[in-house]
């Protein structure tokens, strides 16, 4: 699957924003709540960019392979998490190309599919720990087979 120019645009436009904010990124790292609120109020454009089916990974929890239950995207690495990395990694490079930066977001921004139920156990187990959310599956008895190969 291919992004439409309307699509690589977008990410055309969100690398440009985030290298734009890798200055204040650098200055914020050093303090946790400063760096907190900086992920937290710039994940946004990485959910907006990721909603199209080019980030999907096309793996599923084996519950979400029932065809009777409903299934939701589930970033198994959280925006605000993948956005440190991401931001780690172009404050390492700012003159990182387009291309570089899809693989960098397909890394760290994909999603797979879990039921809602998973979902709800997963966001309830990972809310507040800085982990991220594929370290709480076997917890809650999810299967995704074939994620350990993305990861």
């Amino acid at each position: 699957m291919k992004l439409s120019p309307k699509q690589l645009c977008q990410v055309e436009e969100t690398l440009k924003d985030f290298v734009c904010l890798i200055p204040r990124y650098n200055e914020v790292k050093g303090n946790p709540k400063l760096y907190d609120m900086f992920l937290s109020r710039n994940r946004n454009p990485l959910f907006d960019m990721t909603k199209n089916k080019f980030w999907d990974t096309g793996l599923s929890s084996n519950g979400a392979k029932n065809l009777k239950c409903k299934v939701v995207k589930d970033h198994y690495i959280p925006r605000k998490i993948a956005m440190g990395f991401i931001m780690d990694e172009l404050s390492l490079n700012p003159s990182m190309s387009v291309n570089d930066f899809i693989l960098l977001c397909k890394k760290y921004a994909s999603t797979i599919f879990l039921t809602e139920e998973e979902h709800d156990l997963v966001t309830v187990r990972a809310k507040g720990t800085g982990k991220c959310n594929y370290e709480f599956y076997s917890q809650c008895g999810i299967i995704v087979e074939g994620l350990e190969n993305i990861l």
